[in-house]
């Protein structure tokens, strides 16, 4: 008899990066003479690096789309125009996390028109929702034949839940208090997600290590399913681990956990705010069925600010001659901040130059 073909096993590269924020000086760059505003210039530099994969997610760390006739704005309360979306899209992301603390700058109709934006530009999205059946709907998406399920939650949302449609509290944004994580796993696994990635915006804001409580939340994020864990929140960069856990059934199931992935583009200035790292892993089907994570590398980012334009740019690309127009004391922090990197990210991941 003629023997089949093995068919080749599946596999798909993806890759995280962490906040996309807009702060005020970052508007004011943008904004071109005719009154509309142009992104793309802040993404320029790095998005040969978000392209670099099959399937790219960031989180989105503002609303978008003019609300009533505020003007748009940066920190304390992010509201930022939909060309945003134009030069992320453009610069390669593919999916949007928009479960965080300022998803709600603009109240419920805000965060409405945020996901009607994001979904009108093809994004992939979760973590705030529009209707009840949203909520309720498992988030999967295929690529190379893998199906990826995505859960999104936020610890909090600066209060402002208080002050938005009591829809926002039934199911608006995806609250990490409140998530049923065996539960949830299970709804995706039954709409057919070979791997579970849980993006959560957790912790406290300028630490370099999570909190007690953050590490037992990954714990049982793994413990109930998850496969890989994307943290938010602490502007700053955290380790990246596999970490076991033993599930309900017993069995230790084992999953990549980043902390936090920390800024991406921003105009904080606190040291380590100006770094930030593209987590990249790959899905890999196995020969005796199931899915492994393998291949764990990241681009280590900077925050590169200048008068005229603030852009990230990756670190280990430039370590040995800066790109035109960088100051050398600019050069020796962008060197610095690598070096931060390596010795926060386990040697056994390795350091990507793009």
């Amino acid at each position: 008899p003629t023997l089949e073909p093995a068919q080749p096993l599946r596999s798909v590269r993806v890759r995280a990066v962490g906040d996309l924020m807009v702060h005020k000086k970052q508007l004011e760059i943008a904004r071109q003479p005719d009154g509309s505003y142009d992104f793309h210039p802040q993404y320029a530099l790095i998005a040969d690096s978000l392209t670099n994969a099959d399937y790219t997610i960031a989180n989105l760390e503002t609303t978008i789309g003019q609300y009533e006739k505020r003007p748009y704005s940066g920190f304390p309360m992010f509201n930022s125009p939909e060309s945003l979306l134009d030069a992320v899209k453009d610069a390669g992301v593919d999916f949007l996390t928009l479960a965080n603390n300022h998803m709600l700058d603009r109240y419920f109709e805000g965060m409405v028109r945020t996901v009607d934006n994001v979904e009108a530009r093809g994004f992939d999205f979760a973590g705030a929702n529009r209707t009840p059946e949203e909520k309720e709907t498992p988030v999967v998406v295929e690529e190379n034949g893998i199906r990826l399920g995505f859960l999104c939650y936020t610890q909090m949302t600066n209060g402002m839940e208080d002050w938005s449609n009591a829809a926002v509290k039934e199911y608006g944004v995806n609250y990490l208090r409140k998530a049923d994580l065996p539960g949830e796993v299970r709804r995706l696994r039954e709409a057919g997600a070979d791997v579970v990635i849980a993006i959560p915006h957790w912790g406290e804001e300028y630490f370099r290590r999570p909190e007690s409580y953050v590490v037992t939340w990954a714990r049982k994020m793994v413990a109930a399913g998850v496969d890989v864990v994307l943290g938010s929140h602490p502007h700053m960069v955290q380790p990246v681990e596999f970490v076991e856990a033993e599930a309900a059934d017993g069995t230790l199931r084992r999953g990549l956990v980043a902390y936090s992935l920390g800024n991406f583009i921003d105009n904080m200035l606190k040291r380590y705010t100006d770094s930030g790292i593209i987590l990249e892993f790959t899905v890999r089907e196995r020969q005796d069925g199931g899915f492994e994570i393998v291949d764990v590398g990241c681009v280590p980012v900077y925050c590169w600010k200048q008068d005229d334009n603030i852009q990230a740019i990756s670190s280990l690309k430039y370590l040995d001659a800066p790109p035109e127009g960088m100051s050398g004391g600019t050069w020796q922090r962008m060197k610095d901040s690598y070096w931060e990197l390596r010795d926060l990210i386990d040697d056994d991941i390795p350091m990507l130059m793009e």
